[in-house]
């Protein structure tokens, strides 16, 4: 049993997955608590800056069309939060949540691991010099990059027969009827793409993101 923000007792949402392979360890006090208004707001960092597709910005039109065909090609699909006990209790499923982890830190479901396919832009390179000027001039001071270490971490918390939920802020949906590619691309849905590379194949998303599970009341684990 774990206890709520409310003070109230509750059952556990569900066994960490991750602890049977290379599951950061955290030495800081965990907490079970409620999303803080600060983590029902959007991401302000741009998920550009990763690798080229077919020679396109990650987050062209012509990428993402390239990106949504090989996701629903590949039966990627959404799943609900009230699915997700269902899935890791009963199937296994891993939660692999791939925000930077200072946001992971600040706020994740319970049994998550985190492989951020974004990280904060920390070095000093002409490249990251720029990019870090290119987010300032639009008032934005906390700028990623892609972790060039994405595949390594993904592969030490889930093999790739294992059925992966992916997890950022807004979730995406890969619904044909969506037309704004604003609301349809999502750094899950990019990930996803990565990861079928690597040769995962059973590949979900949560839907909504974070956001809507905190929107939902849910509770999460705190490490910061």
């Amino acid at each position: 049993m774990v206890t709520g923000a409310s003070g109230l007792a509750s059952a556990s949402v569900m066994a960490a997955p991750g602890a049977r392979r290379g599951t950061r360890p955290s030495s800081r006090r965990k907490r079970i608590g409620r999303c803080g208004p600060v983590a029902v707001r959007a991401s302000t960092s741009s998920p550009g800056g990763g690798k080229l597709i077919g020679g396109n910005r990650p987050t062209s039109p012509k990428a993402w069309q390239i990106q949504f065909k090989a996701l629903t090609e590949n039966n990627v699909r959404s799943v609900a939060s009230s699915d997700i006990e269902k899935l890791v209790q009963a199937r296994g499923a891993v939660i692999l949540d791939i925000r930077p982890a200072n946001e992971f830190s600040a706020g994740h479901l319970e049994g998550s691991v985190n492989a951020p396919l974004y990280q904060p832009i920390e070095g000093w390179s002409l490249q990251q010099t720029m990019r870090k000027a290119t987010f300032a001039f639009f008032g934005i001071f906390n700028g990623t990059e892609a972790n060039e270490n994405f595949e390594q971490e993904v592969r030490a918390l889930a093999d790739p027969d294992d059925e992966v939920v992916l997890v950022c802020n807004t979730g995406g949906t890969l619904d044909k009827n969506q037309k704004s590619q604003a609301r349809s691309q999502s750094r899950s849905l990019m990930a996803a793409y990565e990861m079928i590379g690597f040769g995962y194949k059973k590949l979900r998303f949560l839907e909504g993101g974070y956001n809507q599970w905190c929107v939902e009341e849910r509770e999460v684990i705190v490490t910061k």
